[in-house]
């Protein structure tokens, strides 16, 4: 049997001891932050993890300059370590030694969740979903966006989340073909018996979260955000992008121009919920719970 403990081995047993206790564990750095201690030296506060859970708050205190530097590398986010630690009670899990481990001693599943398919039958499954979108405008519109090769691979590859959701490589590709599926159950049931435009919804469902685009991306394994998409955030980010591609093609009907900006821009339903606007129209009503269904449907928490 394995000495190392998971990450929720370490939990578990923190939460049921009461004396310190030592541990050795294979984890993944997620987060590294340099936060001064009270006397104003720098020591390392990292989020580490498996796919059994996370540990948050754990500490690497740093004796001078030079180990610093040192540990900085050492514990770069996505980098796998072998850790020696210590949990005190009072004071929580610090680190006392480290080694990056070599791709030859961990299977990187191990640590990284992952879609749930295959990536190509996403693929092909949401360019399917494209083509059988019969008002011309808005197949269109997904066919120039998703023509730039650039736009198609960020969109294939980024996270949907840091961590509440599809949090992994491909992500947001499987929560948007999972959003597409579920409508596609209720559209089938119904035999389109209904007063929705069924086009526009599929165009929201595609369109919604293309703004993540610019917000997250995978760095060594680890969703990250991207510098200075905090300011503006994928509702918005997600507009820009689209409306530049609306205003290339001829004619596109204002209304349509605004619905689609609409659904983009109200998808999280509520402003505290940091929707720019409440869903105005049935098809941003259902856009917003089919999102709320695939993305609770994968909560982290």
């Amino acid at each position: 049997m394995s000495d190392f403990l998971t990450a929720d081995e370490i939990m578990e047993k923190a939460k049921e001891s009461d004396t310190d206790f030592k541990f050795k564990a294979k984890l993944q750095v997620v987060e590294q932050i340099e936060t001064p201690d009270r006397h104003g030296k720098p020591y390392l506060k990292l989020v580490l993890k498996d796919k059994t859970s996370e540990i948050r708050n754990v500490k690497k205190w740093i004796s001078n300059d030079k180990e610093l530097k040192n540990q900085r590398i050492e514990l770069e986010v996505g980098n796998i370590i072998e850790i020696h630690g210590e949990y005190n009670i009072r004071y929580g899990s610090n680190i006392t030694e480290t080694r990056i481990l070599k791709p030859d001693e961990y299977n990187i599943d191990d640590f990284i969740d992952s879609i749930a398919t295959n990536k190509d039958e996403l693929v092909t499954f949401l360019f399917n979903a494209i083509s059988t979108i019969k008002e011309e405008k808005l197949r269109e519109l997904l066919e120039l966006i998703f023509a730039d090769k650039e736009i198609k691979k960020m969109f294939i590859e980024c996270p949907s989340s840091i961590i509440n959701h599809h949090a992994y490589k491909h992500g947001n590709l499987e929560h948007t073909v999972g959003m597409l599926k579920i409508f596609e159950t209720l559209e089938t049931y119904y035999n389109r018996d209904t007063n929705l435009n069924i086009d526009l919804v599929y165009t929201g469902i595609i369109l919604h979260d293309i703004g993540k685009i610019y917000e997250y991306q995978i760095y060594n394994n680890v969703p990250r955000y991207i510098t200075g998409s905090d300011f503006l955030g994928h509702l918005v980010l997600g507009v820009q992008l689209v409306s530049r591609y609306m205003n290339k093609i001829e004619n596109f009907p204002k209304d349509l121009k605004n619905r689609i900006r609409h659904l983009i821009l109200s998808h999280h339903g509520k402003k505290e919920w940091d929707s720019v606007v409440k869903p105005q129209f049935n098809e941003a009503i259902i856009l917003h719970y089919l999102d709320m269904i695939d993305s609770r449907f994968k909560l982290n928490y």
